[in-house]
């Protein structure tokens, strides 16, 4: 079941036909901003290793929360609550450009300031509370 869900709303999150506008460079920034000065948290380094996975991602305790994909933040979360977002229509499944759905793992592409906020703090709390890498 959850291979078929994830197949059947596999597009936008891969960054393909029909993305939405990407997120600005700043919105993402602020987002990393929202997270910065926590004592378990790290933050992309500017000018990072792009193109490598998760180079440019958001850590607590050395595991990523969040990172921004193609235009999208991206969000680790429960794979329950991830299935059900995809459900909503909320999230899409994130592949990491492999085609095969990261379980977890959604992409966001509504441009919601408040809904990514409250989606990385969710993903913030739920990778914390799987201790260190």
């Amino acid at each position: 079941m959850l291979k078929r869900v994830l197949t059947e709303h596999a597009g936008p999150g891969d960054g393909g036909q029909g993305a939405p506008p990407p997120v600005g460079v700043g919105e993402f920034s602020r987002l990393a901003a929202r997270f910065a000065g926590g004592a378990e948290t790290d933050l992309p380094e500017s000018g990072g290793g792009r193109g490598r996975f998760g180079a440019d991602a958001l850590r607590v305790r050395g595991r990523i929360f969040a990172l921004e994909s193609h235009g999208q933040l991206v969000v680790k979360l429960p794979e329950a609550r991830a299935r059900e977002l995809i459900l909503q229509g909320t999230g899409v499944p994130f592949t990491a450009g492999r085609g095969v759905p990261m379980r977890g793992w959604v992409a966001l592409p509504a441009r919601d300031p408040g809904l990514q906020e409250r989606l990385a703090e969710e993903a913030f709390t739920y990778v914390r509370s799987l201790g260190p890498r």
